[in-house]
């Protein structure tokens, strides 16, 4: 690691820098949501977890992004909602995790199926070569089969058939057969409800919601990174200003101590002082320059697609960090907005339902199969085949009914598994208990962190003027031999610290509120991206499953 821009300095000089009373214009995302509310802005949304697009305006695409990858020295021109936009379009976190909404809505499918007609045929054919009265008999047959069969949510299975058999025998001739049959069945007991039967697509369908606040989550937490990686390579920025600064009126007053010995007016012992001071501001415009490169590359790192020489570009920042102009809102809106936002949150919630489904399907595997049935047929015989079809209409038919019971002695594996089923639906519940906590504690933190910071904005200020106004006055002392060039070096280093304190309070209270606005789950909003979950939900499922205000089966709010 680098050593900060000025190692002697004590530690709450050496933070990194941001310009004083640089403009910019991203800032007005800030009310893009109301705490109170909630509401969003107007933006684009990611309606399906694999697409994030921008409001109102193009997305910078990855091909402008890529496209100096050989050019070292073309400069990328970014400001923070487009360095934002290009890591949830390029950053590997988020490429990586948008497969999971794909292959949660295949698991849907998967599940789905079971409930697929099934169709089955087959074609089989012989000869055979027997004694018989007369000496030896040949026999060929040729028998085919086609059966359709559909299972119900409600445990009714239905299956369908139609069968064919042509025999030609030496002793008896041709004689061919056409049947049908119809059956039945209906589950009364294990496997008869509706609810369990359907509980694995729902299941399914819960998890493919759970892969949206998975990638909102992993969006949130790269685009807080890329934000204060923004503000932090700005901080760089100012910090490299604020040391040339220094070092040169630090180089001005070495000039002014030479000429002053030269002419008389002071002694030749005020020289080392300004010759250190001039060093060691040269030393620290070294490690200045030393972070802003790693700045910079962590940067670009960020929003960077994979494999790609993100090292080769250069980046000129379009929006810089700017003192707070907006009133705070309560804490008590951050946590309400936390509580209904929060990926973790929603996603243990989903988890629990989930439990629920599992509760019932087990539920109803502790009790025994009893199925009942029902199989219908008619069989035609002629001596051809198309005899045999027309045949069907006739007299004859089969029909049986019955019943089939199985019950496994002990039961003792579904029971299990509903026991089970029951003890993780209640740890889920105290985990949600325990993260709902752990959320309100750290938006709480978060926002008494970001209200000190934006005191310390004020108080920095104030330092840096009564500094400012102190070198002067040592300036002037030292012109007349009121003082020596020690207490000019000793100024100069104190309004470098005030100066340094200053820019890093605005950049402190930037990131900050970064991290409020990530634990509570407004981040993205903020910056005009709408990502899966964020939405308030309205409720559009079962009765049965819900367990929160936004239901199970839940769409967009119209």
């Amino acid at each position: 690691m680098n050593k900060p821009a000025s190692a002697t300095r004590p530690q709450s000089i050496i933070r990194a820098a941001c310009a004083i009373g640089l403009v910019a214009a991203s800032t007005t995302v800030t009310n893009a949501v109301a705490p109170a509310t909630g509401k969003p802005a107007a933006s684009a949304t990611l309606p399906t977890g694999n697409i994030i697009v921008p409001a109102g305006g193009s997305m910078p695409t990855a091909s402008r992004a890529t496209a100096t990858a050989s050019q070292a020295t073309t400069p990328i021109k970014l400001g923070l909602n487009g360095a934002i936009l290009l890591a949830l379009r390029q950053n590997p976190q988020i490429l990586v995790q948008r497969y999971g909404p794909t292959l949660a809505q295949n698991a849907i499918e998967a599940q789905r199926a079971v409930y697929d007609p099934q169709l089955s045929a087959g074609l089989s054919g012989g000869n055979s070569r027997g004694g018989s009265s007369g000496g030896y008999a040949t026999n060929n047959s040729l028998n085919g089969y086609f059966s359709a069969q559909q299972l119900f949510p409600t445990g009714t299975t239905v299956q369908a058939g139609v069968n064919s058999s042509l025999n030609n025998a030496e002793t008896s001739g041709e004689s061919d057969s056409t049947s049908l049959s119809l059956t039945v069945t209906q589950a009364l007991l294990n496997g008869g409800s509706i609810q369990a039967n359907l509980a694995a697509i729902h299941e399914a369908e819960l998890g493919r919601r759970i892969s949206d606040y998975n990638l909102q989550g992993v969006a949130l937490s790269v685009a807080s990174q890329v934000e204060q990686a923004y503000w932090n390579y700005a901080l760089a920025i100012t910090n490299i200003g604020i040391v040339q600064d220094a070092l040169r009126v630090a180089e001005e007053q070495e000039q002014q101590t030479r000429e002053l010995i030269r002419v008389g007016r002071t002694a030749g012992s005020q020289l080392p002082a300004a010759v250190a001071q001039v060093a060691l501001e040269r030393e620290s415009l070294i490690s200045a320059q030393g972070n802003l490169k790693i700045a910079q590359l962590t940067l670009l790192s960020l929003i960077s697609p994979p494999h790609s020489a993100f090292w080769r570009h250069t980046v000129i920042l379009t929006n810089l960090p700017t003192p707070p102009r907006d009133l705070p809102a309560p804490v008590s809106a951050h946590v309400k907005l936390a509580l209904k936002l929060s990926p973790l949150i929603n996603e243990t919630r989903l988890q629990i339902q989930q439990n629920d489904l599992q509760v019932v399907q087990t539920r109803n595997g502790l009790l025994p199969k009893l199925d009942v049935f029902i199989t219908l047929g008619k069989t035609g015989y002629a001596n051809s085949f198309g005899q045999a079809i027309g045949n069907l209409h006739g007299s004859n038919y089969q029909a049986l009914a019955g019943v089939t019971y199985n019950y496994p002695l002990f039961n003792r594996a579904p029971r299990a598994a509903y026991n089970s089923a029951l003890l993780t639906r209640d740890q889920q519940e105290a985990a949600l208990a325990n993260l709902v906590q752990q959320v309100q504690l750290a938006v709480r933190s978060d926002y008494i962190a970001t209200e000190t910071d934006r005191e310390q904005i004020a108080a920095t200020h104030a330092t840096s003027l009564a500094q400012a106004e102190a070198l002067r006055s040592e300036i002037g002392q030292f012109r007349v031999g009121a003082t020596t060039s020690l207490q000019v070096a000793v100024a100069q280093n104190n309004l470098l610290s005030a100066k340094l304190a200053e820019a890093q309070a605005v950049v402190a209270y930037l990131n900050a509120r970064s991290q409020l606005y990530l634990e509570e789950g407004s981040l993205l909003e903020r910056h005009g991206v709408a990502s899966p979950g964020s939405v308030p939900l309205h409720i559009s499922g079962p009765s049965w499953l819900r367990r929160w205000p936004d239901g199970y089966f839940a769409g967009p709010v119209k």
